[in-house]
């Protein structure tokens, strides 16, 4: 008897496994639904990374005007600047964000998170933000300030924080006399004692 329920257990638990590994494969293989165009070509993103980054964009950052298609561009720009292993970490996460089979595991979701509805998003992100794992409330950390980061180094950012850009941004900035009565004079700004 023993036999038989040793091997009731085998086949139960292979079967078991053969689809959990059929349905697995589907889900890891259901398309990242496409978002938005990068206005430039990606530089360290891939198009699934750029797709769950503009998704991300317009669920975390709210201020007025905030156009997650540039921030998802702007954190591109900004994961150039990042140690080659970090980048590679990047796109592991934003891979793992999007993955209808880590979502089922973890979430109960079956579908990748830029195929959810904005209700649905705002859900996963909340999992995330207060999960019991370290890595996905590490996780929602870091795309979350990669996203506010990218919107506020844009000028078009600044006035709504009451920043108003200097006339001569975009060009370089000699910082070199900064403080010098000359200086104070040239941005109407009053000495400081």
């Amino acid at each position: 008897m023993r036999t038989s329920t040793r091997r009731t257990f085998l086949k139960t638990g292979l079967l078991g496994g053969a689809l959990l590994a059929v349905a697995g494969t589907g889900l890891a293989l259901f398309p990242t639904r496409h978002l938005a165009t990068p206005p430039r070509p990606l530089r360290v993103l891939d198009d699934r990374g750029f797709q769950v980054m503009v998704a991300v964009a317009s669920r975390v950052v709210f201020d007025p005007g905030a156009d997650p298609v540039a921030i998802a561009q702007g954190v591109d720009e900004l994961a150039t600047r990042i140690p080659p292993e970090v980048q590679r970490d990047i796109l592991r996460l934003l891979g793992l964000f999007e993955s209808a089979l880590g979502g089922l595991l973890l979430d109960g979701r079956g579908l990748p998170f830029t195929r959810l509805s904005p209700d649905a998003q705002d859900r996963v992100l909340e999992r995330w933000r207060s999960s019991g794992i370290a890595l996905r409330r590490s996780g929602y950390q870091g795309l979350k300030k990669l996203c506010y980061l990218a919107h506020y180094v844009q000028p078009s950012s600044w006035p709504a924080v009451g920043f108003p850009p200097h006339p001569s941004i975009g060009e370089p900035y000699d910082d070199s006399k900064m403080g010098t009565p000359e200086w104070l004079t040239a941005n109407d700004l009053e000495r400081v004692p």
